[in-house]
């Protein structure tokens, strides 16, 4: 059996004598960090997870910055979306004219068979306004009628009826006229429109009367029409 080896006396005084003699210099607080960082296993990057984070980021900016802006209310979408509509047919009928001039109330059974509106009564024009044309018109897959008079200026007014059962009148844009309370609506196309219910049909009276020194007149225009047109459904 051998014998363990002893260490050898020498060695011992050795390493005291260098550890008195050499000098010691401590090691920047750096160099800690350094070996930690290098010992510390590397994360594994996803290459999709970069792309994936900036979009969600847009996609919440949108969200915070869009959804004010939106219009609020479903029956104010669908009253914006009509008025729209009926503008853009009486913009067609003031470049184009109408497209039939048929004359009250000869055409009424026809003109009630193709528009599904009955007119009971229609007001045909009188001292300040001139009866031109009534036609069927067909606005957001809704038949209805138009009837189209002209004012001493020149001014071409469109009324229009159409069966929108659950159409709502804004009640901020209401005025006062007589007794009735037709709401004022404009947009930036440079038209303006009484707009009213009578009974399950949206009733609207266009022009290009914008300014506030007409609107008195348009006023009276709609107080004309109004008093003197009774329309109903057909069907």
């Amino acid at each position: 059996m051998t014998e363990p080896t002893r260490p050898d006396p020498s060695d011992d005084a050795l390493g005291q004598r260098l550890a008195a003699e050499l000098p010691r210099y401590a090691a920047p607080a750096r160099l800690r960090a350094t070996i930690l960082a290098a010992a510390a296993p590397t994360p594994r990057r996803l290459p999709w997870l970069s792309p994936v984070l900036a979009a969600c980021a847009t996609a919440l900016v949108l969200v915070l910055f869009g959804v004010p802006l939106l219009p609020r209310g479903g029956a104010l979408d669908t009253t914006q979306i009509l008025i729209r509509a009926v503008v853009n047919e009486h913009s067609r009928a003031v470049m184009w004219g109408s497209r039939r001039s048929e004359i009250v109330p000869t055409a009424l059974p026809q003109l009630t068979e193709e528009s599904g509106v009955a007119l009971a009564r229609v007001f045909v024009g009188d001292d300040r306004l001139t009866f031109e044309a009534a036609e069927p018109v067909y606005l957001n897959r809704t038949r209805g009628v138009a009837l189209h008079y002209r004012d001493p200026d020149g001014h071409l007014l469109t009324y229009m009826a159409l069966p929108v059962p659950r159409l709502t009148v804004p009640d901020r844009q209401r005025v006062q006229i007589g007794r009735y309370r037709p709401a004022l609506m404009r947009d930036d196309s440079g038209f303006a429109s009484w707009m009213w219910k009578q009974g399950e049909l949206a009733c609207f009276l266009v022009s290009d009367m914008v300014s506030a020194g007409e609107l008195d007149r348009f006023k009276d225009y709609f107080a004309r029409v109004r008093a003197e047109t009774e329309p109903a459904r057909a069907y």
